[in-house]
């Protein structure tokens, strides 16, 4: 408030009838003074401001965790005098917190800072629970603790619609209305001071709950803290923080993290999937680190594929232990039950696992997983093996589980083909090399190859250096030399395939162009033969052993043919499966790749037969029934079919009535017959 002098007062008469005025200048607002005095009861303080009179009084300070804070306290007298007692917890102000008063609004004029009183907190009593989750239509209760004589009462809902609040002496019960969030205030009559606050969750009625790898943990300061999230639709949220000062949270996927720069304090957060329809409160403290260590009972464990192994963790009493990192999830699955960590092995290798107690100490173990074969253990019929170059030779491959597969070998010394349990190696160039047989079940077994010689051989020479063919026809060009061949470039597949077959290389035409192939002998020279795939309407094919165009002739399947075979049967087999319209975009080449496997795939598909992608027992079958006319339901044939059927083509047509036979046998145990 200004004051004015009795000459201001005629000066500003004077200026207003025009006659001269006299500047004056204005009286200056009252400095304000501010004392402070602890009552000695409880947490009251006696706050005194002297200035203007009828001035409101404002006392401006910082407020831990909340921030710059501006409380108004009341008006000064008529004599400009304000005396008031107020709770420090009621204004959430400490002992030392720096305090100014303002007289006259915000803008007003100010006090000198002074710092609050050393003050005893209040006796607030404490509830259970400051974070709850329930369900529509059913009920949840808190308790109070630390009361005084007083009753609770609720001094706040924030949605009343979501949730109703009832009080029976300690207990506040919570019950769920609709869907939604409302925060709850709990006071107690005739006690000053804060009153605790619950954040309360509402799901749909039927709703699930979200469940948590730990819920209940103590945060030391300077730890990251991750918590594992499940249930709900997979993606998460956070909903609530009681004390986000206390305790950090933060989520990444499906992983919580907690940390801490407090060594006291406690806080709930509440986390939903991202639909609402589930929901769930962890619980973490601050806590002081510990300088009690962790151990185990085996820091170098050894675990067997598909198979586990439990290691004990040993450290501080009364904590929460959790894995914090494992170096290779691949090979070793971690899980922490209390105080017993289990891995599971998943594949070979090693992996470091470091646990950690939730009160600071950490320490890492190295799990060793190793191979646990399903079967029996793979052999061969010789693990070592020496031959020329340009020679081959034969190993044979047992024990384990089919299909086998190859793994390493230095393919300039010599190549491997693996065909079934017939392991073929060619030596090309003098050397060493070493290759590993594995079982499907797991296993290997190592052959180790010695090839020696130049490989000075007679020239590679061919019968025809060029052909001419139509599309679907084939030829077959014979070949002089060490009687061991390759193809070491293939023909476009979009114009002819070519394979070897013995002591010839048999080409089929796919459709018109041009192209070529090279044919290697092994430890011996190549030979290039020319390829011209003439359109249908250009004439007759010509060259040597051409055959009359239509269709495949057909072919009994006898060997086991997987992924990597190459022969003869492959190129049946390509070509029956093209035939019945398979996709092998690569056409008949003879070699058993990724097309051949996915069409095989196709086929047992359609024919009911396990889908593996290799021909073994159950699909030769049905393929042989389909090169004998019979199909893969075979039925009924009568006696002149029978008669004019070859022994094979008859053999094929009872394994397939076998077959059938046994699936319609299957389908009646099924059906309980």
């Amino acid at each position: 408030m200004r004051r004015f002098s009795l000459l201001s007062v005629s000066a500003f008469i004077a200026a207003a009838i025009g006659t001269v005025a006299f500047a004056m200048p204005a009286f200056a607002t009252i400095p304000p003074t501010l004392s402070l005095t602890a009552t000695g009861t409880g947490d009251q303080v006696q706050v005194v401001v002297h200035g203007d009179p009828n001035a409101s009084v404002l006392l401006s300070y910082t407020q831990s965790g909340s921030g710059p804070v501006i409380a108004s306290l009341g008006t000064t007298d008529g004599s400009g005098s304000f005396t008031d007692t107020i709770s420090s917890s009621a204004y959430g102000l400490t002992s030392g917190t720096a305090v100014t008063a303002l007289v006259g609004g915000t803008n007003g004029a100010k006090s000198p800072t002074l710092s609050w009183p050393a003050v005893t907190s209040a006796s607030a009593f404490t509830l259970s629970q400051s974070a709850l989750v329930v369900s529509a239509g059913s009920s949840a209760s808190i308790t109070a603790g630390n009361m005084s004589s007083g009753a609770l009462y609720v001094s706040g809902n924030s949605n009343p619609s979501v949730a109703n609040v009832s009080i029976a002496g300690s207990t506040v019960n919570v019950s769920g209305n609709i869907a939604g969030s409302t925060t709850l205030t709990i006071c107690e009559v005739g006690v000053s001071g804060a009153c605790p606050s619950v954040s309360v969750v509402v799901q749909n009625a039927g709703s699930l709950s979200l469940s948590f790898s730990q819920n209940n943990v103590t945060v030391v300061s300077g730890q990251n803290l991750p918590i594992t999230i499940a249930g709900g639709n997979g993606t998460y949220s956070i909903q609530y923080n009681s004390n986000p000062s206390v305790i950090g949270a933060s989520l990444s996927g499906s992983v919580l993290t907690l940390s801490t720069g407090a060594t006291t304090g406690s806080a709930s957060i509440t986390l939903c999937s991202t639909d609402n329809g589930a929901c769930g409160v962890v619980n973490a403290s601050a806590g002081a680190s510990s300088n009690v260590s962790v151990s185990f009972s085996n820091t170098s464990p050894t675990v067997a594929t598909n198979q586990s192994a439990t290691v004990q963790v040993y450290g501080p009493s009364g904590v929460t232990y959790y894995v914090s990192s494992n170096s290779q999830p691949s090979s070793v699955q971690a899980n922490l039950s209390g105080t017993t960590l289990t891995l599971t092995g998943l594949a070979q290798g090693s992996s470091n696992i470091t646990v950690c107690a939730s009160t600071g100490s950490c320490a890492s173990l190295t799990a060793s997983i190793t191979y646990a074969a399903t079967g029996a253990n793979i052999a061969l019929s010789q693990t070592s093996l020496s031959l020329g170059v340009g020679a081959s030779a034969t190993v044979t491959v047992s024990g384990g589980e089919q299909p086998y597969t190859l793994s390493g070998g230095t393919s300039s010394v010599a190549q491997t083909t693996l065909a079934g349990s017939s392991l073929t190696v060619y030596g090309l160039a003098g050397g060493t090399s070493s290759v590993s047989v594995c079982s499907a079940g797991g296993g290997c077994v190592p052959l180790s190859v010695t090839v020696s010689g130049t490989g000075a051989n007679a020239a590679l020479s061919l019968s025809n250096s060029s052909l001419t063919l139509l599309p679907g026809q084939s030829a077959s060009v014979a070949l002089s030399g060490t009687g061991s061949y390759y193809l070491s470039s293939s023909p476009a597949g979009s114009v002819a395939t070519a394979a070897i077959q013995g002591s010839n290389v048999s080409v089929s035409g796919v459709a018109a162009g041009t192209t070529s192939t090279t044919v290697c002998e092994y430890g011996g020279g190549c030979t290039a033969l020319a390829i011209t795939v003439s359109s249908p309407t250009s004439g007759s094919a010509s060259g040597t052993g051409v055959s009359t165009p239509g269709a495949v002739a057909p072919a009994t399947f006898t060997e086991y043919l997987a992924p990597g075979t190459q022969g003869a049967e492959v190129i049946a087999l390509q070509k029956l499966l093209i035939a019945r319209g398979y996709q092998i975009p690569s056409g008949a080449t003879g070699y058993y790749g990724a097309q051949t496997a996915n069409a095989v795939t196709a086929f047992q598909r359609a024919n009911g037969i396990e889908q593996l992608g290799v021909v073994g027992p159950a699909t030769r079958t049905a393929l042989n029934a389909l090169e004998s006319g019979a199909g893969t339901g075979v039925s009924g044939s009568s006696s002149s079919d029978i008669s004019s059927m070859t022994l094979a083509q008859l053999k094929a047509q009872v394994q397939a009535l076998e077959s059938e036979l046994a699936q319609v046998l299957a389908r009646i145990t099924q059906l309980g017959g």
